[in-house]
């Protein structure tokens, strides 16, 4: 048996660690450990997408038609 422990650091901060204790043949070990991997994978790009500015809006307007048109005024 043997103890895996992953954490996952975004900028510095930890944003999950799982520790595992990982049984088995090899093969079993490896097929439980990357399953961990993916599971953390989602948790870690959610981390990312959560740490991420707020979008500035478009300088843009939409149109009567909603195409979108330049936020310049026409003459």
């Amino acid at each position: 048996m043997q103890k895996v422990k992953i954490t996952v650091e975004v900028d510095g901060e930890v944003v999950e660690q799982v520790v595992e204790q990982v049984d088995g043949t090899l093969e079993q070990r490896e097929e439980k450990i990357d399953a961990l991997t993916r599971q953390l994978a989602a948790k870690t790009l959610q981390a990312s997408v959560d740490r991420v500015a707020v979008p500035r809006p478009l300088f843009r307007r939409r149109g009567e038609t909603s195409d979108t048109k330049d936020s310049k005024q026409e003459h």
